[in-house]
């Protein structure tokens, strides 16, 4: 039995492209082809720039401070502390988290010079990574000097190249990034919204002992649930998505249309962007 509250984690509006799937077995919408922005010189290098970084989610690999120490507060974390590039029409901002609130502020680089505007932050009591991040909160605004290295560079830029930044006052951070499924994929996606019930199915393919059982759920343009599709048995993975049994949940799923050869006869790749709606089962 469901919980009497329903637990909303994030606001559907009308500027998320709603698009919904009739099967989860025979999709038939189109993505929208686009080429990864990254660019790639003659010598097979990357290139620091916007599209560059924003190609990437970067993983904080290492923090010193001015004398090269570890700065504790990060270093102890820093699996979990995350820097991301966003580029919209009007405007591009940079969002990082120690796992707990984020912060962001608007970006720009030039001549190898980050500098990232007022940062604003969600406003979570997150106990013991206060320390670590007011030190990001300290650390970021402002100008830094950033670095691009890659190992074994690849024109396919799906390297996981390294981003060394340097503030003035000495600190040094080393991020790791790891391609976005934009960049990955080479395309835009749709965007369409599955519910995924709690308790795993048994598959009919019998090398695989549990499968996903979701429906599509279809929105209006103002965000407002409309209805859901009829319950089926996924039998691949959603990239990136950890189920939990205890759990309802509706997903925002990115979807990308690719190559079968690539997949392994599959036509469609689904990533998980974000939930939607949680409902914990008693």
């Amino acid at each position: 039995m469901l919980s009497a509250k329903t637990l909303f984690i994030t606001m559907v509006t009308g500027s998320l492209l709603l698009t919904g799937c009739q099967k989860t077995d025979s999709l038939t919408s189109q993505s929208t082809a686009a080429q990864s922005n990254t660019m790639i010189n003659t010598e097979n290098k990357l290139i620091l720039n916007t599209a560059t970084l924003a190609d990437y989610h970067w993983q904080l690999l290492s923090a010193k401070d001015k004398q090269g120490e570890p700065l504790s507060a990060l270093e102890a974390i820093k699996d979990q502390v995350r820097l991301k590039f966003y580029l919209q029409q009007s405007t591009q901002y940079a969002s990082f988290t120690v796992g707990c609130n984020s912060m962001s502020g608007n970006f720009t680089i030039s001549n190898q010079q980050l500098k990232i505007g007022d940062v604003m932050s969600t406003e979570m009591y997150c106990e013991d990574l206060d320390p670590a991040e007011r030190l990001m909160a300290q650390l970021m605004p402002g100008n830094s000097k950033l670095k691009l290295s890659v190992e074994n560079p690849s024109k396919s830029a799906l390297t996981q190249p390294l981003l060394t930044q340097e503030f003035a006052t000495g600190e040094a951070l080393v991020w790791q990034g790891t391609a976005t499924a934009e960049a990955k994929y080479q395309q835009q996606p749709d965007l369409v919204f599955w519910e995924v019930n709690h308790q795993l199915q048994d598959c009919p393919n019998p090398d695989q002992k549990t499968c996903l059982k979701v429906r599509p759920v279809y929105y209006d343009e103002q965000g407002i649930k409309k209805g859901v599709g009829d319950w089926d048995i996924f039998v691949d993975n959603i990239e990136g998505y950890n189920h939990d049994s205890s759990v309802d949940t509706v997903l925002r799923l990115k979807r990308f249309t690719v190559d079968p050869v690539e997949v392994k006869g599959k036509q469609f790749v689904y990533v998980f962007d974000r939930i939607v709606e949680s409902s914990v089962v008693n």
